[in-house]
C-alpha cells in the first residue's frame, strides 16, 4: 500500500481545544512520526493537544513554508518515498489551502500518493457558512495585493463582481494589516454592499457579524492584530 499524506486542520485557537480536534484525527496523530510543517512550534502545539507525550522523541519535523527552496522538497517528502505516512499541518486552520503546503500535495498527486484529508476546522468555510451569504456560489482570493492603491483597486473590482453575479467575495489577511483592510473597504465600497466579518474564530472572543458598509461605518472596530475572515455579498 502506498504511503498516505493526510492533511491535519491545526487549532485556530488555543481555547477550547476540546471542540477542534476529533477524536479519529487525535489517533492519526498520535500513530504519525514525520510530519510536514509550516513552523514547528503551532505543530507541537497541535500534538500536545491531541495527547502525544513529550518530549517528542522520535517524531520528526520538515518544515515547508514561503522561505523553502524547491530543491529542498524531494528531502521532505523522502519519508513518503520510503514508505512512512506523513502528516501535513499548517500555523492555523486547514493546510494546503492559503497555504505554501498546497505544493506538497500537488507532489503527493503527482507520485500517486494517497492523500487523506481529514475533518477539522476552516475559518473560510466556517465564516462563510455564518454570513448569511451565497453560499451556493462563491469566490476565495487569499490575501489582497499590500499596498494601498492595489488593495482598494482590487476590493472595488470584487464588490462588482459580486454585484454582477451574485458570488460571494472571501479574503483574508495578516492580522497587523486587518485593521487597515477593514478601514480601505469602508471607506470605498459602496453603502449597501454587505461585508460579513469573522474574527478569532473558536476562540472566547469569537465575533462574527454581516451589516451594510453604511452600518460597519455607525461601528467602532478594533482589528489590530487579530485574525479576521472577510466576505463581500449583495
Amino acid at each position: 500500500m502506498a504511503a498516505r499524506l493526510y492533511l491535519i486542520p491545526n487549532l485556530l485557537s488555543a481555547e477550547n481545544i476540546h471542540k477542534s480536534i476529533p477524536l479519529y484525527n487525535q489517533e492519526i496523530i498520535r500513530n504519525l512520526k514525520h510530519f510536514i510543517v509550516e513552523n514547528p512550534k503551532p505543530a507541537r502545539h497541535l500534538l500536545k493537544a491531541a495527547g502525544v507525550k513529550t518530549p517528542f522523541e522520535d517524531i520528526y519535523f520538515y518544515e515547508f513554508n514561503e522561505h523553502t527552496r524547491e530543491s529542498e522538497l524531494s528531502d521532505i517528502i523522502k519519508p513518503l518515498i520510503d514508505g512512512n505516512d506523513m502528516g501535513l499541518i499548517s500555523d492555523a486552520g486547514y493546510p494546503a489551502i492559503a497555504d505554501p503546503g498546497e505544493k506538497i500535495v500537488k507532489i503527493a498527486q503527482q507520485k500517486h500518493f494517497k492523500v487523506v484529508p481529514l475533518s477539522g476546522p476552516s475559518s473560510i468555510f466556517m465564516t462563510l457558512a455564518a454570513s448569511g451569504l451565497n453560499a451556493e456560489q462563491f469566490s476565495f482570493h487569499a490575501y489582497l495585493p499590500i499596498k494601498k492603491p492595489d488593495r482598494i483597486k482590487q476590493i472595488l473590482e470584487l464588490e462588482a463582481i459580486s454585484f454582477k453575479t451574485g458570488y460571494s467575495q472571501i479574503f483574508i489577511e495578516a492580522p497587523y494589516r486587518s485593521q487597515y483592510l477593514f478601514e480601505d473597504i469602508i471607506s470605498c465600497c459602496k453603502s449597501e454592499t454587505v461585508l460579513s466579518i469573522a474574527v478569532e474564530l473558536m476562540s472566547e472572543h469569537e465575533f462574527i457579524q454581516s451589516k451594510s458598509i453604511s452600518q460597519w461605518k455607525k461601528s467602532k472596530l478594533d482589528l489590530k492584530n487579530k485574525r479576521v475572515v472577510f466576505v463581500i455579498g449583495s
